[in-house]
Parts: C-alpha cells; sequence; structure tokens
C-alpha cells in the first residue's frame, strides 16, 4: 500500500473494516411492523391462558388475534344460557358474542375456526359446532327438534294397562351453537335478498331476544325464547366486502361486531411446540340456575353514568360506537370465564378496553380505506368527464374550422360561375366534407359572402 493510502485509511485499514461489518452484522433486524388494530404484547403478557392461546395459534402458523377472537366467540356459544352479565344496566346482559376477522385471501381467517375445535374442546353433545348461515329461519332452526309430549290424555288396553298418549311436536331442544361463516360477502349477499330477516335476526341474537317466526303451520313454526340460549359468530372478511356490512351502521349490524386483522407479524419463523388443548374451564362444566356475572362498583358506576348522559341527550356518541359498552361488558365477561372466574375484575375490564380499542382501529382502518378508494374513484371519473368535455370540445372547434374553410370554398365556388346549384357545390366536395356543406353555405350567407336563390348560390353584386 502506498504512503498516501496508509494516510487515508489508517495503518490498519483491513481490522478497521472487519471491525466495521461485525458491527453491521451483530444489528438485529428491524422489528416486523404492526398494523394498528393488532393486540398489543401487554395484552398478551397479562395472563399464562393468553399465551397459550397464542402459542397454540403460533404453533399452527396461525394468527394469535384470530385464534383469541374465535376462542371467545364459540366460548360464548359453548356456555350455559342460564350465565349472565350483570353491570347494573338493562338487567341481564346476554353473553353471545359476534367477531369479524378481515384479511386477504389466504390470511388465515378459517385456520382460526378449525384451530378452535382443538383449542377448546366441547363437552356438550347437542352442541352446534362452526354451521354455516342461510338465513334468518336457519339460525333459529338450529335450536329446533321434535319431540313426544304428553297430551294428557290415557289410552287403556283391554287388559287395563293405562298408556300416557303423546303427540309429536317442534320446539326447542337445543340451546347452544356457534357459526362460522368463511367469507362475509355472502353475509351481505343473504341480506339483501327480498324477505330476508338474516339481519334481523342476527341483531336479536347479539343480545338474547326471542328468535323465530310464526307461521299458520306448526312445521314452520319456530320459537326460541329470550335467553335461552348461546350463539357465538365468526365471520371471515376480505377488506372489500366489510365495508357493505360497516355501511349498514344505520340498522345497528357492525356495532355488534368485535374486529380483528387475520394478519399477525408476531408469528415466529420456526414453528414452536404446542401447549396443547386448554385445561377444561368451570364454566362449561356447571349448569346451574340463573347466574349473574359481577362487575366492579366503579365500572357499574361509569356504564350507569354514560346510559343517564346518552338518554338525556347531554352524550352525544359516534354511531359505530353506540353499543362500545355493551361488547366491554361481553369481553370482559368472556375474559373471567376463560380464568375460571365469575366476578369481573378490574384488571378484565382494561384487558377488554384493550379489545375494543383495536377493534376501533381496525373498523376505521377499514373505512379509511373505503373513504380513500371513494376519493380516487371520483377523481377518476371526474378526470373522465373532464376528457370527454375536451373531447366535445375539440370536436365542436374541429368542426368549426371545417366549416369555416367549406364557407371560403362555397364564395370561391359562387365567384367562378355565380348561379350553380347548391348539389353541384356539395357534390364537389370530398366525402368527408359532404355532411358540413350545408352549414358551410348558412356560414357563407351569413358573411355575406354570397345568397342562395332557388336553389343555387349566388354572388351579391354592388
Amino acid at each position: 500500500m502506498s504512503a498516501v493510502a496508509e494516510d487515508m485509511w489508517g495503518a490498519d485499514w483491513e481490522g478497521d473494516l472487519a471491525r466495521e461489518e461485525a458491527k453491521l452484522s451483530a444489528v438485529p433486524d428491524p422489528a416486523p411492523s404492526r398494523p394498528p388494530g393488532l393486540l398489543p404484547e401487554e395484552f398478551w403478557q397479562a395472563r399464562p391462558r393468553l399465551q397459550h392461546i397464542r402459542g397454540y395459534a403460533h404453533a399452527a402458523g396461525c394468527s394469535g388475534d384470530v385464534l383469541l377472537h374465535s376462542c371467545l366467540a364459540r366460548l360464548s356459544g359453548l356456555i350455559s344460557p342460564n350465565i349472565a352479565a350483570d353491570s347494573g344496566i338493562g338487567g341481564r346482559a346476554s353473553l353471545n358474542l359476534f367477531v369479524a376477522t378481515v384479511g386477504g385471501p389466504g390470511a388465515g381467517k378459517s385456520t382460526g375456526a378449525s384451530l378452535n375445535r382443538g383449542l377448546l374442546p366441547s363437552p356438550l353433545e347437542d352442541f352446534r359446532d362452526g354451521l354455516p348461515v342461510g338465513s334468518g329461519e336457519g339460525i333459529a332452526e338450529a335450536f329446533m327438534g321434535t319431540i313426544e309430549e304428553e297430551t294428557g290424555e290415557i289410552r287403556r288396553s283391554r287388559g287395563g294397562a293405562e298408556t300416557p298418549v303423546t303427540r309429536r311436536i317442534r320446539k326447542q331442544v337445543r340451546h347452544n351453537a356457534f357459526f362460522y361463516i368463511d367469507e362475509g360477502q355472502i353475509l351481505a349477499k343473504l341480506g339483501e335478498r327480498s324477505g330476508s330477516t338474516l339481519g334481523e335476526t342476527l341483531r336479536r341474537a347479539a343480545v338474547g331476544e326471542t328468535l323465530g317466526q310464526t307461521n299458520a303451520s306448526e312445521e314452520r313454526t319456530r320459537y326460541v325464547e329470550a335467553g335461552s340460549y348461546s350463539l357465538g359468530l365468526l365471520v371471515g372478511f376480505q377488506p372489500l366486502t366489510a365495508l357493505p356490512v360497516l355501511s349498514d351502521s344505520g340498522t345497528g349490524t357492525p356495532q355488534r361486531f368485535v374486529w380483528g386483522w387475520a394478519e399477525d407479524p408476531s408469528i415466529p419463523d420456526t414453528p414452536p411446540q404446542s401447549p396443547g388443548p386448554l385445561d377444561k374451564l368451570e364454566c362449561l362444566t356447571s349448569r346451574w340456575e340463573p347466574f349473574e356475572i359481577t362487575f366492579p362498583q366503579r365500572v357499574r358506576d361509569l356504564l350507569w353514568r354514560e346510559r343517564v348522559l346518552r338518554n338525556r341527550g347531554e352524550l352525544q356518541v359516534a354511531e359505530l360506537d353506540g353499543h362500545a359498552g355493551l361488547i366491554k361488558v361481553k369481553l370482559s365477561s368472556l375474559l373471567a370465564l376463560l380464568d375460571d372466574r365469575y366476578e369481573v375484575t378490574e384488571d378484565d375490564w382494561q384487558l377488554a378496553e384493550l379489545m375494543w380499542d383495536a377493534s376501533c382501529s381496525v373498523r376505521d382502518s377499514l373505512l379509511a380505506r373505503a373513504h380513500l378508494e371513494a376519493e380516487a374513484a371520483k377523481q377518476q371519473q371526474e378526470e373522465v368527464k373532464l376528457q370527454a368535455e375536451l373531447r366535445v370540445h375539440q370536436a365542436k372547434n374541429d368542426d368549426d374550422a371545417t366549416v369555416q374553410r367549406l364557407a371560403i370554398r362555397a364564395r370561391e365556388f359562387a365567384r367562378k360561375d355565380s348561379g350553380r346549384t347548391f348539389g353541384a357545390f356539395r357534390k364537389s366536395l370530398a366525402s368527408r366534407d359532404r355532411a358540413y356543406a350545408e352549414r358551410a353555405v348558412d356560414r357563407a350567407e351569413a358573411e355575406s359572402w354570397l345568397f342562395v336563390e332557388e336553389g343555387c348560390l349566388c354572388i351579391k353584386t354592388e
């Protein structure tokens, strides 16, 4: 190495370079970006069972958020309908939970539904698990069946034996169901059918109200009493298919969903070992008389105060946030049950608030995307309209130039032989110009270059 090179780099330039390369290689890869709406790390670290659920999901290469949302929805369908929340407002609150996971094709929206069965096995023989949704009537039908019922009459045989007389009737025979819709676009299309009861049925089911229809024929009559059933719903949406449901806020349908992303940047490169199914939950083995989950007094006061202010008209809440309190009541209750407790704690409520905030972020991201796409579509329409107007303007200018050119030609035509017919003038033009012949003569007349008399072009003379 030359002396000049040594002065520039230093005598040990090769060693310096090696040390710099070592520093660069020691810099860790940047953490994967997390879109707004994913549950934060503090949420997952709050409890062993939450870590268990995420570990189970990651072992299958699935999103922790998806599996947790799916698990809570399925749990809401598994528990006894006798278990409800007592938050101090509105009486006993049903824990029926609707969740929506959003992601592109192949993002793992459906994986959460299938993993659910292994994570949270059902102890109920009559549990309707993972049913598709076809109609509002179909949801009510999932709880119906045919049974033999005594009429009160007695049939006596010849030997004197008495046998109660029975008849076959349709009535509610099941109390637990979990529904799964793989593609949310189906939900929107089913709701658009003429006479569809799906939207109304879902809204009633979300709060545990009476389901069914009364018809003239008994075989088509369905009656599922309020508070007599537990129902969970999981819907997978692509971003575009979620927008019609979100735009239906006037009916109250999207407000009844908890929203979550299907992606999860925290899924490790190497599959971790699965922790296996959750331990059997106490709430799935006890089916007693009506029982209420209790809430801290601070939470009860908070919910009561908000209810009073809203009903007085002193508090305005965004339309999509109209069910925020109820959703947090459901989430905190289910998180408590997941932890084998029947009282909601302040920690449960804080975790429910984190889930609600994440849900709002997902929902608002979808609405913001829709707004941007609508603005882009509007600008494109305006650009198309502008281009059309420019073409019309250009065509008009082209026509004016053609008419002016032919008007001059009509003047010259008449000068050469005043009195020649219009037909002769038109015939003298190229075929592309003949459509302009009449307008050209009118222009020449307006300029006082000629006049038409008995069909002939004539030059005015002084």
